[in-house]
């Protein structure tokens, strides 16, 4: 039985769940890891047939404030994935993000990407315009490289809550105009721009309602709730999120917004459209070559005055929210999580066994 050792692997992310879902139904045994130490071992007793899949980068260097250390985690993951590829395993690396949102070590991080890089069988980009979008920090191996997109979460999670029942758990009217943001709230996802807009919207928008929902850690709750727009509703749940409740707060919503502000790709996008849902996005040239000819997204312009773009983009949005959502529901329909999963296995046999693909 051939073995795909990934990492990290976090059990609770949904994206690595619906990937993996084929390649253990031909009979892989899929392992994983969080921790550098165990990657290591697992790579060390992998051999021909066999591959490595790495995801996130961030664990490796960024989980240590010393740079010393950091640069030794940075040599141990790099040999390892070097001796695996000199025995004949397939090294596979998706390109997640650009950078890791949050950093500690920044020119570690840029080695670690350029050599991984080099040293992987096979990149993996989301967006097929991430070359172009990553190319300040490093270089990808056009050679090497295959895109993959990102499926919707169709047959996921719960979808059987309708508009007005969402709103009534909630307490949100039925006629608020609503926007929303739903996952961890974090400082590089733009919460704070986003709360600026909202509360130039709400004097121009009547009865609007805000919706945020997500883990938010101590000193980001503090910046939010000094930061809470006047005159607008807001409704908040700054937690982990059941995924049982997420319909609830995407389907009460008109509108996702995601004023990002570093983004190569993001899942929480497939997730508003699985639910039916129209969101706005950053006016970045990767998302706008990916996502620009859908009327279900819409693009804000993130320099200058960010707040007062946004507020401006969120006003026209909603004004075709309803019917916008019926074309995110449609996209989503287009690429469900199993054919991304047959993808990835037709994919993986290419690599591993081409005379068998």
């Amino acid at each position: 039985m051939p073995r795909l050792v990934v990492y990290p692997a976090w059990r609770d992310n949904p994206y690595l769940n619906l990937l993996y879902l084929a390649v253990r139904g031909q009979g892989w045994q899929v392992d994983g890891t969080t921790e550098l130490q165990d990657l290591v071992f697992q790579a060390s007793v992998l051999g021909r047939g066999d591959a490595l899949h790495v995801h996130w980068t961030q664990p490796v260097c960024q989980e240590t404030p010393d740079a010393a250390e950091a640069s030794d985690r940075l040599e141990s993951f790099l040999g390892a994935l070097a001796a695996a590829r000199a025995r004949g395993v397939a090294v596979l690396w998706t390109v997640h993000n650009r950078l890791p949102h949050e950093m500690l070590h920044h020119d570690l991080e840029v080695e670690l990407m350029t050599r991984l890089a080099d040293v992987a069988s096979q990149v993996i980009q989301i967006n097929a315009h991430t070359v172009e979008a990553v190319a300040e920090d490093y270089v990808l191996p056009r050679d090497r490289l295959v895109t993959l997109p990102h499926a919707s979460y169709v047959g996921v999670y719960p979808a059987d809550v309708t508009r007005a029942e969402a709103r009534e758990r909630l307490g949100v009217p039925g006629s608020s105009p609503t926007v929303a943001f739903v996952g961890q709230i974090r400082p590089y996802k733009g919460i704070t721009t986003l709360l600026d807009a909202v509360s130039r919207l709400g004097e121009q928008v009547e009865d609007l309602t805000l919706l945020l929902a997500g883990a938010t850690r101590p000193e980001v709750l503090a910046d939010v709730e000094a930061q809470l727009p006047a005159h607008v509703r807001v409704v908040r749940h700054h937690g982990f999120v059941d995924d049982a409740e997420l319909q609830v707060w995407f389907r009460a919503a008109d509108l996702l917004v995601f004023p990002y502000e570093r983004v190569l790709n993001s899942g929480s996008v497939l997730l508003a459209a699985t639910f039916g849902r129209p969101c706005v996005l950053p006016r970045e040239p990767h998302l706008e070559h990916e996502l620009g000819a859908h009327d279900w997204v819409s693009f804000f312009d993130a320099s200058g005055d960010k707040a007062a773009h946004l507020a401006q983009t969120m006003r026209q949005a909603l004004r075709t929210a309803a019917r916008d959502g019926e074309a995110a529901a449609a996209f989503a329909s287009t690429y469900t999580p199993y054919a991304m999963s047959r993808d990835y296995a037709r994919l993986l046999t290419r690599l591993v066994a081409p005379e068998a693909a």
